[in-house]
């Protein structure tokens, strides 16, 4: 049979499963053949910030690899979009030898967002400095029940929109003040403010780690953590909470 006419390969829904643990997601296309597929690839932000280092790499990566577009997340991160199939082995290479890294994909803690913080005239605390310290204490967390979003806001305006977040944090003169639970997407949830003070950074960096614990063990799988929290009640959650804590 002419090569013309036999059945292009396809890129099976396992291989597409795999590339989205590694935040590289499958766009939508006419048939999932290799030669017609195109991925979008997810670049790790911290804080909604990047250098002037990074964002020239993310754009050389986009011209070589993609169709020379980087796009804007909801959550503050880049992507590099249209990627061909072929072209996927090859970027992931360049990424690792770029100043940039792969977003972080599954059942994690996923990328910090956060406000301007002290350079807006409204904000209270450092929610930059903030955004990192918690990623480098939480980022590597995984095998969780579900992703775990964390969003930091500088003052009570809540840009960033903490209460739709599992984990929100809102900085006031008095410290700092928690919801847990919030999500947006199909099932929105606004989350429960927590009625346990944090008023340093050092007591927040233990309350969060008790909280993220709580949802490791007490979560089912596939199961968001507000939908934990009223599946076990947020009575019983905050008592588990105040025990260990």
């Amino acid at each position: 049979m002419p090569k013309s006419l036999l059945p292009e390969p396809i890129v099976t829904a396992a291989e597409i499963a795999a590339l989205k643990d590694s935040a590289i997601y499958a766009e939508k296309a006419a048939g999932l053949s290799r030669n017609r597929m195109r991925f979008t690839v997810r670049i790790l932000v911290v804080g909604g910030l990047m250098t002037a280092e990074k964002l020239r790499a993310a754009a050389t990566l986009a011209n070589r690899y993609g169709n020379g577009t980087l796009h804007l997340t909801t959550r503050q991160g880049f992507e590099i979009p249209h990627v061909p199939y072929q072209k996927l082995p090859l970027l992931r290479k360049a990424l690792e030898k770029s100043p940039l890294e792969s977003a972080r994909s599954g059942k994690c803690v996923r990328a910090i967002v956060a406000c301007p913080g002290t350079y807006c005239k409204f904000g209270t605390i450092d929610t930059q400095g903030l955004a990192d310290a918690l990623f480098k204490k939480f980022g590597k967390r995984k095998n969780l029940p579900h992703k775990f979003k964390i969003a930091v806001a500088g003052c009570r305006h809540c840009c960033s929109k903490p209460q739709i977040n599992d984990l929100g944090i809102m900085g006031s003169a008095r410290g700092f003040e928690i919801s847990v639970g919030g999500m947006s997407g199909k099932s929105p949830r606004w989350g429960d403010k927590l009625p346990i003070p944090a008023k340093n950074k050092t007591e927040l960096l233990r309350l969060i780690k008790l909280i993220i614990d709580w949802y490791a063990v007490h979560g089912n799988d596939k199961e968001r953590f507000g939908a934990a929290i009223d599946r076990i009640s947020f009575p019983r959650f905050l008592e588990d909470i105040q025990t260990v804590s």
